[in-house]
This record gives C-alpha cells, structure tokens and sequence, in this order.
C-alpha cells in the first residue's frame, strides 16, 4: 500500500509538470503568434483583375494564385500550372494544371476556371491584354488549358503571369465584393495560401492561414494583417513602434533613420521603377513638341537624384527603358542638359514669350511631394511657374478624382517595375492604351511597339527599343529623373523576406515570424 502510494504521488506529478509545461507552451504561442502584420495604403479597387496599386495586388496575391510565377529576378516558374509546351510557330500554348487544389469554399480547381478568368479579363479590358494581345482560350480537360494566339508574342508567357491574371473561380463574376449575411466574405474565394477572415473597409484586413493549401509547406505563416495605413511618415511610425512588421515603398528621405534601428532591416532592392513627370499631350501646351522640349531643358535631373533620392537613383533616359534591361537600354543617347535659357528660348518659339503657369499633381509617397518642389525651384528660371497640388497615393489613382493621375494636366506618377519594356510601352505609350496618361499618339511609336511585340530575337528587339528611346528623346511628353531601387523595411524577426521588384509582388509563402 505504501509503495503504490509513491507511484501514485509520481503519477501526479508527473501529470501537474507536463501541464504546467503545456501552458507554458500554449501561453508563449499566443504571445508570439506567426502573425505578419502590414503596413499598406488602404485599396480602393478590390477586383483582381483591376487593382493595380502595390497594396492592392499583394493583399489579391495572398487570397488567390496565378497560373505561372514571374519571380524576382524576372523568369518564369510553375505555380498552378505544373508545365507548358509552345507550338513550333509560336501560336499555340498548352499548360498542364496542378492537381488536388481546392477553393477556400472547398471545391476542385479545373481548367474551367482558368478559362474563365481570362475571358473575364478581355471582357472587362483588364490591363493585363496589353501583354497577352489577341487569344482565344479553351480546356480541352479538366487539367489542360489552351491558348491560341492571333500572332506570335514574344511576352506572351509574361501576360499569363501578369499581376492582372490571377485565377479566379467559374462563375464568380463579383469577385472580391462584400456579401450581405453569413457568408461576407463568399466572393473572396481563391486557391490562394491565406483565406479572408475579417475586412475592415479604410482600416484593416485579416487573412488566415489556408491548411488545405496545395503547395506543400506552404505557408509557413499563420496569417496576415493587413493595416490600412495611407500617410507614409505614419507607417515609418508604425513600424519603429512594432504595430507592424513590413512596410515598402518608403520615401528615401526616412531610410537614412531607419538604417540606425536594430530592430529593423532595410531591404534595397535594385528595379526599374521610376517616377514619370508628364504633360497631356491632347490639351493644355504639352500638345506643342517645343514644349515638351523646353520643359526638359528645364529639369536638372542629376540635382533632382541627388536632392530628392540621395544619389541612390540611376540617370537613363527619358523614357521608360531603364538601364536594368541591359541591351535593350541605349547608353548612347544624348539627353538635354540643364539650361533654363534654352527653355525660356522654346517656350517662346511655342507661344509662350512670358512663360507659362501650371499645376502640377502629386502624391505624398516615395518623395514625390519633394520632387516636385525642387522641380518647382527649377523651372522658376526657365519661366515655368508651377501651382504644387499634393495628393494621398490612393487618391490620386481613384476614379473619384478628377484631376487623377488619367486627367491631370501635369503630374508625376510613380511607375512600379515591369519584367519586360512592354509592360510599358503597351500599357502606357500605345495609341489608346488603357494606361496611357499622357494621352500621346504617335504613328511610328505605335509600329514599333508593335513590331517589338512580335520580335523573340534580342539582338533584333534591342535595336528596335533603341528607335523608341529616339523618339521619346525627340518628342516624347515625358521625363524620368531617375530609375529607383525600392526601399522596404521588416522587423528583425521577419524571416524569408524577399521582396520583388514591384512590391505588391512579393510572395508571403515563404515568410515567417519568430
């Protein structure tokens, strides 16, 4: 009786060790929950084949999955299609699906759904046609897609990818809207690795982890929060106080302090991404060429670099072919040099002996708002006075707005990276591209844009981007000051972090939080 009396004891405590050890467990996971939280400017377009703005696209990225991945280093890699085959004379694209992924309502992924994504994206004109041209689509099974081309696209496999493209479910013809009653959240429905859980319109957004998600391992994180936070000196606070955990697309101007944090790493990610300083071209005196010409003479972009990006810019050329595209970027080029007098000369010539007043429209991230002010000190001279108009990122690319980045006279848009030249040149230089700002159409650039289009050679296509980059440096309505790397920053704890050229890119599967 004695002895089963001692075993009786050691049973017992035994019991009470391993639960107290059970709590300790259970209490330090919920103190330090695989929870990233996010610092983002609110979305105003939730439809994923229509929200183009970085939080946008990262908040669609994380409910949904695209058919093929373009990874940060600009290739291409499988995601919901495991591989794909390309007919001998360029015309016909055939993909082979995943198998076993499911919807967060629970149903099967096929190529039905494929299909009708991408017929969606040509019935609403989603910008992502600018990369695709002219298909047709069709499943010939339920693990097969075919894509029929009108004429070879040597980008074609970059419109699948597009940040437009992602996969919708058969039939959701409302995708992302709110519903009424138990299910608010029912139209939100993806293959993607985190399920919409709670959606706070202008103030956050909680997504959990999806634990049927198909990609083995994947995600690593428990969840995401997404916190609407549209002031970027706002989200720098954010961040240094540990309410979040990432933010990216931080002006230049607050690395410099956060470099000195220890509990925060700044990531500098080398891109194409620039900010477009541009005049209408169908209204106002951006439609005289002279103009546009004085206006470059104007503008001392070394200064603008140094002032407003702390020289961590790189100069190219006034057009959006930067000198991260190698080859298809021509060094050889001779922009106009800083000379206000030879702008003042122009203006005249235009029409203009007294110079000219104007707006300028801007949004207070990444320092635009600074750049416009030097801009302002440096047209001064050349008689160019310009009315400085500041607006929130959103905002300024809201249909709401009526002096938007689309209607505005002048203004400064900032331009995301793209893999390929003609993520831009069709989206925003083309005659009647949806994207086109400037409203600028010219019959060679149009030809050439086109002839790019279709031209796999390198060799051959470099050389027609360097006629383009000539025609920009003649006539083109735009200046780019600099060709930026983007500037991003996480909690140390924050781990797997690679963040893509265009930040609303990134890939959260791979992420977690110690």
């Amino acid at each position: 009786m004695h002895q089963l009396s001692k075993r009786s004891a050691r049973l017992v405590i035994l019991i009470i060790s391993i639960f107290l050890m059970s709590g300790i467990f259970i209490g330090a996971q919920a103190q330090g929950e695989n929870i990233l939280r996010v610092g983002i400017v609110a979305p105003q377009v939730l439809d994923p084949a229509l929200g183009s703005n970085d939080g946008e696209v990262l908040f669609n990225r994380s409910l949904y999955d695209y058919l093929i991945d373009v990874l940060p280093d600009r290739s291409i890699a499988p995601n919901l299609a495991t591989e794909w085959n390309v007919s001998e004379d360029g015309l016909v694209y055939t993909f082979a699906l995943q198998s076993g992924v499911t919807f967060h309502d629970g149903s099967d992924f096929s190529s039905a759904d494929v299909v009708f994504t991408f017929n969606r994206l040509k019935e609403i004109e989603s910008a992502a046609l600018n990369l695709l041209g002219d298909f047709e689509v069709s499943a010939p099974d339920a693990q097969t897609v075919v894509f029929r081309l009108a004429a070879p696209n040597a980008d074609f496999l970059y419109g699948v990818g597009d940040r437009f493209a992602l996969i919708l479910k058969d039939g959701n013809t409302s995708p992302n809207q709110l519903s009424e009653g138990d299910a608010p959240y029912a139209n939100f429905n993806g293959t993607g690795p985190f399920i919409l859980t709670d959606y706070k319109e202008g103030e956050s957004a909680t997504l959990t982890k999806n634990g049927a998600y198909w990609k083995a391992g994947a995600p690593l994180l428990d969840g995401v929060e997404f916190k609407f936070i549209n002031d970027p000196v706002t989200q720098v606070n954010a961040l240094l106080s540990g309410d979040v955990d990432f933010i990216f697309k931080i002006s230049p101007d607050q690395i410099s302090g956060l470099e000195g944090e220890s509990d925060v790493t700044v990531i500098t990610e080398a891109t194409n991404q620039h900010p477009v300083i541009r005049l209408r071209t169908d209204v106002g005196p951006g439609q005289d060429v002279l103009v546009r010409q004085a206006f470059k003479y104007a503008t001392d972009r070394e200064q603008l670099n140094d002032l407003v990006l702390e020289g961590r810019g790189i100069i190219g050329n006034n057009d959006p072919i930067g000198p991260a595209y190698g080859a298809f970027y021509d060094s050889s080029i001779e922009n106009p040099g800083y000379d206000p007098e030879r702008a003042r000369e122009l203006l005249a010539q235009a029409g203009y002996p007294d110079g000219l007043n104007i707006t300028i429209q801007t949004i207070n991230v990444l320092g635009y708002d600074q750049l416009a002010t030097v801009l302002q000190q440096q047209w001064e001279p050349a008689g160019i006075i310009a009315d400085i108009q500041v607006n929130e990122e959103g905002f300024y690319y809201s249909d709401d707005n009526p002096d938007n980045w689309l209607q505005a006279e002048l203004g400064i848009t900032g331009w995301g990276d793209r893999p390929v030249p003609q993520g831009y040149l069709a989206q925003a230089y083309a005659t009647g591209a949806i994207y086109n700002e400037t409203h600028w159409s010219d019959a060679e650039l149009d030809a050439l844009i086109q002839q790019a289009s279709v031209t796999s050679d390198q060799a051959a296509r470099a050389e027609i981007y360097h006629q383009i980059s000539v025609i920009f440096n003649e006539r083109g309505p735009i200046i780019i000051p600099w060709f930026a790397p983007v500037f991003a920053a996480a909690r140390t704890n924050v781990n797997g972090l690679e963040v893509a050229p265009f930040p609303g890119l990134t890939d959260l599967r791979g992420v977690s939080v110690s």
